[in-house]
């Protein structure tokens, strides 16, 4: 009898998580922003399944429910030194067009909106951007295995929809 070594970590909306060795990080996403950041060297990895674009007012408190609070929570959480920054790696996943006829303009939809944003934060950040799966019609499973710090993104199938 196998026996799964890691422990899935589920992160819905709005939370921000972290993992270990020995832990998966796993969202659903449709419009929300998936948004990882990888840390190999010291094997912490973080994910939030963020909402929304701009809170307007960044706060210590941890949360994932805007793109933007979300990049300080994670760096929080995953405690990582403002000299060591440029050593993690981000991730951007999600941003689908879900409930909008596929002719509206993408730019006016709300994963287009988060996707540009969280795009524009991580470089204010000074994060380095290594993967992106957004757009689209079609949600997504993200996968963050926490043992190996490889990543995955699944296309969830939605009928009469293409990606």
């Amino acid at each position: 009898m196998r026996v799964n070594a890691n422990e899935k970590i589920h992160v819905q909306i709005g939370e921000v998580k972290t993992g270990r060795a020995g832990q998966s990080l796993n969202a659903i996403l449709g419009s929300c922003i998936g948004l990882g950041l990888l840390y190999p060297a010291k094997g912490i990895y973080g994910l939030a399944h963020c909402l929304l674009s701009q809170s307007g007012k960044v706060g210590n408190e941890i949360s994932g429910r805007h793109v933007d609070q979300a990049i300080t929570s994670l760096q929080s959480l995953m405690d990582i030194p403002r000299g060591e920054v440029r050593k993690l790696q981000a991730i951007v996943v999600g941003g689908a067009n879900m409930t909008m006829p596929p002719d509206t303009d993408p730019s006016r939809l709300v994963g287009s909106i988060n996707a540009r944003f969280a795009y524009k934060a991580l470089r204010e950040a000074g994060l380095r951007n290594i993967y992106e799966d957004v757009g689209g019609m079609q949600g997504r499973q993200v996968t963050i295995d926490c043992s190996s710090g490889e990543f995955s993104v699944a296309d969830i199938p939605r009928l009469g929809a293409s990606k």
